[in-house]
């Protein structure tokens, strides 16, 4: 046997160990980039999380007010009746 005959076996896996060597590299870096996103991904999934229930709570106290809102016109309403019965009772002018 020849130095030919190690040489070409020799340089032939040498070649598939650094190609091997690469790969493993590079799912590595994709692995630990695709870990980076999935920790901003899940910190951006808790701030939408907060803001709906920020809105949630907003959608709650505007509820509130258009309830608060029709009490006060019903009562503004039974005021203005109640006024111009007065009115009419008594004769005066209430314009």
């Amino acid at each position: 046997m020849n130095l030919k005959d190690y040489a070409l076996p020799a340089v032939t896996i040498t070649f598939a160990a650094g190609i091997s060597f690469a790969s493993f590299e590079s799912a590595a870096q994709d692995a630990e980039d695709l870990g980076k996103r999935v920790t901003v991904l899940e910190s951006k999934e808790g701030k939408q999380e907060i803001v709906d229930l920020k809105i949630e709570g907003v959608e709650k106290r505007l509820d509130k007010m258009e309830e608060l809102m029709e009490k006060m016109v019903e009562i503004q309403q039974k005021q203005a009746i109640n006024q111009a019965k007065i009115c009419s009772a008594t004769s005066a002018d209430c314009d």
